[in-house]
């Protein structure tokens, strides 16, 4: 079951024309390297299915497909292969004797063969997506008017962006992120989460983009490379700085230089209606575009998303919470939500 060769595995992840950059190897090393996850490799001729198995008594016994992850599921050539791979997720679930399998915004043809096999969908979140099929003045003029005011304030600002280039420049990125995810109330990774990613992902398939003004740096974003896709992952900034709007001229320079790079679309990351970052992601011209997730139940069913039920403790988390502990205890928090 877990005997899978790399360099195989990520052949058939290649031919698929549903695979993300979750479905790589490399993610589930990750996984196993940084939060000691199992992961479930299932694999046929035609397709694969990763699953990490995640025991926490806080929330549950759980195959997730995938950890930290936008997207999830298998991805194959055809429909027997699917059908095959969906039939064995089933079958470990129950030898494992999980309470649930979560399956995150998989591929849209492995919607119906996961609802006949007893998956439920669910509607909780939505992303925006921006094809980068025009011209970078056409993408320019498509944005809202005042995220084009706010990114000209910023370079007027003297704010400029750079790319990370060696490992000195993760942990830039990583000083940054700790100090936005005790903001917003959100426990973080481990430093080794990003260490890991850069060593293994850079820079085929991750870069990262940091905002500095008058030799400080003030925000920056973490991005995936698919194929055609650029997928923004990670984002992170100084509350200080909001006013010289370094997340608007990070987020414009992603726009031109993933249209400059040859990708064909921007997807910027899951969202909730009731999240902060859904007007900054709807300003800057892409189309909505739902993120079912597939559950499969052989207990008690969730009434409500996880994260949803913890809304409290995060407000408390923000408000509370010591960033030293914060950053202490957070990765082991983030181990067990998955």
């Amino acid at each position: 079951m877990n005997a899978v060769a790399p360099a195989k595995w990520n052949e058939l992840v290649t031919k698929s024309d549903h695979s993300r950059v979750y479905h790589l190897h490399q993610w589930g090393t990750l996984l196993e390297e940084v939060h000691g996850h199992r992961l479930v490799y299932l694999q046929e001729d035609k397709g694969v299915f990763p699953l990490a198995h995640i025991k926490s008594s806080i929330f549950g016994n759980r195959l997730i497909s995938l950890p930290f992850a936008d997207y999830g599921g298998l991805c194959s050539q055809d429909k027997t292969t699917a059908e095959k791979l969906i039939l064995q997720s089933t079958e470990i679930a129950q030898q494992m004797g999980v309470d649930f399998i979560e399956i995150r915004c998989p591929h849209q043809p492995y919607f119906e063969p996961l609802e006949g096999h007893g998956f439920v969908r669910r509607d909780d979140y939505f992303t925006f997506a921006l094809p980068l099929d025009k011209s970078i003045d056409e993408l320019w003029r498509f944005i809202d008017e005042k995220k084009m005011k706010k990114t000209r304030k910023a370079e007027r600002n003297g704010v400029r962006v750079m790319e990370a280039t060696h490992k000195a420049d993760v942990k830039v990125f990583y000083a940054l992120y700790q100090r936005t995810m005790k903001r917003l109330g959100s426990p973080p990774q481990p430093y080794q989460f990003f260490d890991r990613i850069w060593d293994m992902l850079y820079p085929q398939n991750v870069r990262i983009f940091l905002a500095m003004h008058e030799g400080t740096y003030i925000a920056g974003k973490l991005i995936f490379l698919h194929k055609d896709v650029v997928q923004q992952s990670y984002s992170c900034s100084l509350r200080q700085y909001f006013a010289l709007a370094p997340n608007d001229l990070l987020q414009w320079h992603i726009i031109k230089w993933g249209s400059e790079s040859g990708f064909t679309r921007v997807n910027f990351g899951r969202t909730r209606e009731d999240e902060g970052t859904e007007l900054f992601k709807r300003q800057w011209g892409g189309q909505v575009v739902k993120m079912p997730y597939f559950y499969r139940f052989y207990k008690k069913a969730l009434k409500e998303r996880q994260e949803i039920q913890y809304k409290w403790i995060s407000r408390l988390w923000a408000k509370y919470t010591p960033e030293f502990i914060a950053n202490r205890i957070g990765p082991w928090i983030v181990r067990q939500v998955g």
